[in-house]
């Protein structure tokens, strides 16, 4: 059973979202476009490593410090302090953070620019004081989550660029480039959402703790109407793409239609007439469901930019 904790600590599903999201990009967008970069496969495995120990770590310790918080907000999930003692999940917070460091150091090292472990140090710093301080400050923690997934797609800008590239792949390796940061404001945008619904779902918790969350400053229906608005905006995105990116025949455009933009719709829908925790609870599993069909859509996506580039 402590196995089992354990991984619910460190929310193995997230991770390994995350880390497909990064795979996804190195061998689809950059790989697969025949486009020389900085990391080999061994040093792209270690970034991939270093950001799932780092974001664990993110996970543990928000959990210990949210420990009162989440005995109200979900009391059945709780893991710290009844499956796994306080202390120990310390030490695995500690090792993590020890562990994703001293990979992400070694890796800089590895491409002549150590000072990219700053990255690291920096983002186990934010993460800690997201749990410590952000969280519970209108919108401020709610920006910082989102702009940490985020920045799991866009560090590949900054550690996996070109070298020596001729002209022509200098040009293909910019629309990538556009692409990648298109991933990122999507997922930046829909992380967002999530974040500020799940305050929703957890107003009583964060409200009996002396929080100030959005919807506790400016209550739900502000606070729906903010998330249905970002919503919109998102589509528009997928209208932008569609409209111009993409050929209305191609398999590209009915699954960004089916499986993103339908969803999304549905997603407003319902959170317009959401009311109960229930509600909130379900509307935040499917804001899940809609970033992973937007991470599953980089093999089809970059399969039809392959084409539309060449």
């Amino acid at each position: 059973m402590k196995i089992v904790a354990f991984f619910n600590l460190i929310r193995w599903k997230n991770l390994l979202l995350i880390a497909l999201m990064q795979f996804l990009i190195k061998f689809y967008f950059l790989t697969d476009f025949s486009l020389q970069t900085t990391l080999s496969n061994s040093l792209f495995y270690l970034l991939v490593f270093t950001t799932v120990c780092i974001t664990a770590s993110g996970y543990i310790i928000n959990d210990i410090i949210d420990l009162k918080v989440d005995l109200i907000n979900k009391p059945k999930k709780v893991i710290i302090d009844t499956k796994i003692s306080i202390i120990s999940a310390k030490k695995i917070y500690l090792l993590f953070i020890i562990i994703g460091n001293l990979v992400g150091i070694y890796m800089s090292t590895k491409i002549d620019k150590p000072i990219y472990s700053l990255y690291f140090i920096g983002i186990t710093l934010i993460l800690y004081l997201y749990s410590k301080l952000l969280k519970g400050k209108v919108l401020i923690g709610n920006v910082v989550v989102s702009l940490l997934l985020s920045f799991s797609i866009l560090i590949f800008l900054i550690f996996d660029v070109p070298v020596r590239m001729s002209l022509v792949q200098w040009n293909l390796y910019q629309k990538v480039e556009l692409v990648i940061i298109g991933y990122a404001v999507c997922a930046f945008l829909l992380s967002f959402i999530r974040e500020i619904i799940k305050d929703i779902e957890d107003i009583d918790g964060d409200y009996n703790e002396g929080l100030k969350t959005f919807p506790i400053v400016f209550g739900r229906k502000l606070t729906k109407n903010l998330a249905i608005t970002i919503s919109f905006l998102v589509i528009l995105f997928f209208i932008f793409i569609i409209f111009n990116l993409l050929k209305i025949e191609s398999f590209a455009f009915i699954y960004i239609f089916i499986l993103l933009f339908l969803p999304l719709l549905y997603f407003i829908y319902k959170l317009w007439f959401s009311k109960t925790k229930k509600n909130y609870s379900f509307l935040s599993k499917l804001l899940k469901i809609i970033i992973l069909l937007g991470v599953i859509s980089i093999p089809i996506i970059s399969k039809y930019l392959k084409h539309a580039f060449e």
